[in-house]
Order: structure tokens, then C-alpha cells, then sequence
């Protein structure tokens, strides 16, 4: 199975799964996204900031260029996850942050940073089971990022070697019809492109052949 079928089809059956049915269960799975947040569906804590959560959204989008809805859906994985990953920074910074202000903090040194430096390993070994917790969340949310990315990588070449194979089709057909003086239309052979781009592609191979053939006529350095 491709990857775009094997992703159409775990899609698929994402969207049949409608969650908890009942109102004791719907408000649990709404409390689960809350406390943890994490690996919950829901994408944005209540202390969070939306219009960064769409900057980084846009951004991930400006850059992937996703062409096709399955494509989408994996940049929206890949800026979830990342989102996620700065949540777990922000979280175990904040607790050695708040640890000043804790039983941890709680003594007196000349110089904030050797403050710091003496708290920091109070902070670890009093919360080791939630920075365990927060490591465990932190390498799964990486390990969903780089498969998230490589599927992308594979869908957008597959994607890219049947659009190339695609116009080359085209082109072939365009040039056979315009030979013997009958015009081509492409969607009479099933082609979704315009005959501009099919023109443009004859254009820039028949340039590239001849830019080709003139540097191999070219004398040789030295």
C-alpha cells in the first residue's frame, strides 16, 4: 500500500471514532485534556496563548507547503507535537523556577546564581516522579515529530514523482499531436493541467536540452 493510501485510510478511520458518548464520559475526557495536557486532543491548555499556537500553525504551513488535505493533516501533526515540546521546556523550567519560592529555595545565599545552582538539585530530587513523567511525555511527543516528518517527506516525494511523471505524460502526448496537426486537449486523456503549464514544461526541456548540448560543445579548460 502507497503512503498516501495507508494514510487516507488511518484518516478514514480516525474520523469514524466520535470519543465518549455518555455526559460522565465526555466530561472526563474533558478534564483528561486539561490535567494532561501533554498527549491530550486538546491542542491548547486555558493559560495559553492562541495567536501564537496560529503563528506557529502558519508558520510550519508557509514552510512544509502541503498541497493535498493529507499533507495538511500531517503539518498539523508535526505543529502539534511541536507545540507540545515547548510546553514540556516551559514546564520543567517553570518548576526549577518555582523552586526558589519553595521549601527548596529557602535559604540565604550572597549570590542569585550559586542560589540557583544549590535549588536546582533540591528541585530534582523532591519532584522526581513528575520530571520523570515530563521526560517520558518529551521523548514521546520527538518520536512523534520525526514520524510525522518523514511521513511528510513521503508523501510530498511520491507526490512530486507522480506530478513529474504526470507532465512528462503530457508533454510526450502534447508534442506527438501537435506533429501530426490536431489539437490537444487535456482533459480528453484524463489530465488535470492547463495547457500552459504543459507548454511551459516543453519550453524549459527543449531549453535545457539545448543549453545541454551547447556546454558539451564548449572546448575544454586547460
Amino acid at each position: 500500500m502507497s503512503t498516501y493510501a495507508r494514510l487516507a485510510a488511518n484518516l478514514s478511520n480516525a474520523l469514524k471514532s466520535t470519543g465518549p458518548n455518555t455526559k460522565h464520559g465526555k466530561e472526563r475526557s474533558k478534564l483528561n485534556a486539561v490535567r494532561h495536557g501533554l498527549t491530550a486532543q486538546t491542542i491548547l491548555l486555558p493559560n495559553e496563548d492562541a495567536l501564537a499556537y496560529k503563528a506557529l500553525c502558519d508558520e510550519f504551513t508557509k514552510h512544509c507547503r502541503p498541497a493535498n488535505i493529507l499533507e495538511k493533516v500531517v503539518v498539523q501533526q508535526i505543529a502539534d507535537s511541536a507545540w507540545r515540546l515547548g510546553r514540556c521546556t516551559a514546564m520543567s523550567e517553570n518548576m526549577f523556577s518555582a523552586g526558589h519560592m519553595t521549601a527548596d529555595g529557602n535559604m540565604l545565599m550572597p549570590d542569585p546564581s550559586l542560589h540557583a545552582a544549590i535549588t536546582a538539585p533540591r528541585v530534582l530530587k523532591n519532584n522526581v516522579p513528575s520530571l520523570e513523567a515530563l521526560s517520558r511525555a518529551t521523548s514521546r511527543l520527538q518520536r512523534g515529530l520525526k514520524e510525522a516528518m518523514d511521513q511528510l517527506l513521503a508523501l510530498q516525494t511520491e507526490r512530486k514523482l507522480l506530478e513529474k511523471a504526470t507532465l512528462e505524460a503530457a508533454s510526450a502526448m502534447a508534442k506527438y499531436l501537435k506533429s501530426i496537426q490536431r489539437t490537444f486537449v487535456p482533459a480528453d486523456f484524463g489530465f488535470v493541467l492547463t495547457i500552459e503549464k504543459i507548454d511551459a514544461h516543453i519550453r524549459y526541456e527543449s531549453m535545457l536540452e539545448t543549453a545541454l548540448s551547447h556546454q558539451k560543445r564548449l572546448p575544454k579548460a586547460a
